[in-house]
């Protein structure tokens, strides 16, 4: 999905671009302009009525900048709504919110003009996105596939139900937690280089190819993470918390868009 200038699209086929789907992804063999992720990944996690009145908003505004939202929208959406969310996440949860923080203080410098090093962007997103991606893995639903399969092999191999359970968690346990870990370790060292020097050169073009959309679905996931819930929650709770969460992130777009002055 591209995000031509919105003023001589109407609502209605911007809505409809919307609903195809494909903004998040590629365009012609390049990844979408960042706009179009961000704003399709958005309305995506949201329910359809509240998606479509926020489109609504979003259309306005992007309209009013000619459908070409300036970097600066960026840093404001990250400074004002991002890091803030993720921090009150990780504060609720009993983490040290000081590496969401210490992102959030360079978006807010980025956001007033400072020029700022992709070596001080890199290592504040170093310490910060693994947390995040901690928080996005399946944990859940990891584990109850861990556990399932290590209860079936204890069961064949005549350990008894007493131990087949304790078996089943202790095993599910140990590999979820290191596949939790090396995937958020794998995905924060894949990121943290090229979202830094993206920031660094408030390049709209290479924060596109960073593919932002993932990063906004993976903060959903994270902001709605009940670390310890351990499956005793429906599924239908935690979907509620993600779109509850991604009508958060886009209420904050939504505003960053608004304080942005036209070009």
């Amino acid at each position: 999905m591209t995000l031509p200038p919105a003023a001589p699209e109407t609502f209605d086929q911007f809505l409809a671009r919307l609903e195809e789907g494909h903004a998040a992804g590629s365009y012609d063999g390049a990844p979408a302009p960042w706009p179009a992720q961000v704003i399709g990944a958005l309305f995506d996690g949201q329910d359809a009525a509240a998606a479509a009145k926020w489109a609504r908003r979003v259309h306005g505004e992007l309209a009013r900048l000619d459908g070409q939202p300036p970097f600066a929208v960026v840093h404001d959406w990250h400074a004002n709504t991002v890091t803030p969310m993720l921090a009150g996440a990780a504060t609720r949860r009993g983490d040290d919110a000081g590496a969401q923080e210490a992102v959030r203080a360079l978006h807010v410098r980025a956001l007033a003009g400072e020029r700022i090093g992709a070596e001080i962007w890199e290592a504040a997103l170093v310490a910060a996105l693994p947390e995040v991606y901690q928080h996005a893995y399946a944990y859940d639903e990891a584990y109850a596939t861990a556990s399932a399969d290590a209860h079936a092999y204890a069961m064949a191999n005549d350990y008894g139900e007493q131990k087949a359970a304790a078996f089943a968690d202790n095993y599910a346990k140990l590999s979820t937690g290191a596949n939790a870990s090396s995937y958020a370790t794998a995905n924060a060292l894949a990121n943290a280089r090229a979202a830094a020097a993206a920031y660094a050169s408030g390049d709209s073009g290479s924060y596109a190819e960073t593919y932002p959309f993932a990063y906004v679905r993976a903060s959903v996931l994270a902001l709605a993470d009940r670390e310890g819930a351990g499956g005793q929650e429906t599924t239908e709770d935690r979907d509620e918390r993600r779109r509850a969460a991604c009508a958060r992130l886009a209420a904050g777009l939504a505003d960053s868009l608004g304080r942005t002055a036209a070009g």
